[in-house]
């Protein structure tokens, strides 16, 4: 290794302070789950112990008599009980790396410069991650049938912001794209200031449709951006200026004069390989599936919209009456295996669905009484489907045609640069 790291003075709060801050992120990073293909996932392998700390703690100190989630996610109580732990943990870790400190001096300019560069490779990991899924329409996927077909005002905030954002790809590749590029900057030390504005300005943004549309990524997110401005606190006294004063803005001063290898080639040869993989790994499951389009990747079998045009409850068919709780006015299947009743007065019902093609049957299982329900399917035409057999202690015979969701105001890809009619 050839570093020229000088050991510049720091004021006797900057020590402590940066102790804290480092033991906190890292403690985070190794507790909090985030899979990737082939990145190993720490959080994976330690959230047991910290979840049972959380447990502890919750219990014998803090005394919390309701339930409550204990597994360490984004916004569960668990997660917020662990974050308050580690924080206490950080300052004891830093009290005693601060103490044997004293023994032998650490260089802290080379350890708060490790920890910004790992900092910067783990914030662009997470966003070619999310930069990646609104690109291929992964993250704001196009609504499903039962979502076109709830009113606005039964639809909840977060599936509101969802199903918008999953109705334009131009913007969610917008979107996407800005995360991508950021993370690309932050990859390399003559950019990652240009990379730190553009990702503390993408999860400011994040974060404010996180707490206005009550979308649980709030804590994590709120992390990320945390890690931004640790990213751009060394040059804040150049960004001070360059806003608020007209004097000249000096380079970057850098204490670092190169890094890791004493051969410039080798060190760059590392350096591509790593990011590679890093490009590699959060595309790769895009490159196994093939679906670079969620919006155009293929549907399960009788996925759709379906309107009931006969519902025949023994032998007597009952007329669509918008008072009938029984009745039902559309059906949908859903994309991730449930099929959905939407009864004559709006009212939405799920089950969990099986489609048994052998024996042309909907397995149906109600997920508040786990309830089986079996009805035999006829698919008579492309855009028809009868479906028979017993449903709630009744015999049925349903008539549905299914809904050409093309045709829908919401779906029509239309742009107009003028508003002449």
């Amino acid at each position: 290794m050839a570093e020229n790291l000088t050991n510049s003075k720091w004021h006797s709060f900057q020590k402590p302070l940066f102790r804290v801050i480092a033991a906190f992120v890292l403690l985070f990073v190794c507790s909090f789950s985030f899979p990737h293909a082939y990145i190993p996932d720490i959080g994976s392998y330690t959230h047991v112990f910290f979840e049972r700390m959380v447990q502890w703690v919750g219990k014998n100190i803090l005394h919390i008599k309701k339930p409550y989630t204990i597994e360490l996610v984004s916004d569960s109580t668990g997660m917020y009980i662990h974050v308050m732990i580690l924080f206490i943990v950080a300052i004891v870790a830093a009290t005693l790396w601060g103490v044997s400190d004293k023994k032998a001096s650490s260089n802290y300019q080379a350890n708060y410069y490790w920890f910004v560069a790992f900092i910067r490779y783990y914030v662009a990991m997470q966003l070619l991650v999310y930069g990646w899924n609104k690109i291929f329409k992964w993250q704001f996927y196009l609504p499903e049938p039962n979502t076109l077909f709830t009113t606005l005002g039964n639809t909840p905030k977060d599936l509101l912001y969802w199903s918008t954002m999953g109705m334009s790809r131009s913007y969610s590749v917008f979107t996407g794209l800005l995360e991508v590029l950021a993370a690309m900057f932050l990859f390399f030390r003559r950019t990652q200031l240009l990379g730190a504005f553009i990702a503390a300005g993408v999860m400011v943004n994040v974060l404010m449709i996180n707490l206005s549309f009550d979308i649980s990524v709030k804590l994590y997110s709120s992390f990320l951006l945390f890690l931004c401005l640790l990213i751009l606190f060394p040059d804040a006294k150049r960004i001070a200026v360059f806003f608020f004063s007209a004097r000249p803005i000096g380079p970057h001063q850098s204490t670092v004069q190169y890094l890791l290898f004493k051969k410039r080639w080798l060190y760059r040869t590392v350096k591509t390989i790593v990011i590679a993989f890093l490009l590699f790994d959060s595309l790769a499951v895009y490159l196994s599936s093939k679906n670079f389009n969620d919006d155009k990747a293929v549907r399960p079998y009788l996925h759709g919209a379906y309107s009931v045009e006969a519902f025949v409850v023994g032998g007597d068919t009952l007329l669509p009456l918008t008072t009938d709780t029984y009745r039902w006015r559309r059906m949908f299947i859903h994309r991730q295996g449930y099929l959905i009743t939407q009864l004559m007065n709006d009212e939405m019902k799920d089950y969990e669905l099986e489609i048994d093609s052998l024996h042309h049957e909907f397995v149906m299982r109600d997920p508040e009484d786990s309830s089986l329900h079996v009805l035999h399917y006829i698919n008579t035409a492309d855009s028809v489907l009868e479906l028979r057999g017993r449903f709630l202690d009744d015999s049925l015979s349903i008539y549905l045609k299914k809904i050409d969701l093309q045709k829908l105001p919401l779906l029509q890809n239309e742009f107009q640069w003028t508003i002449d009619k």
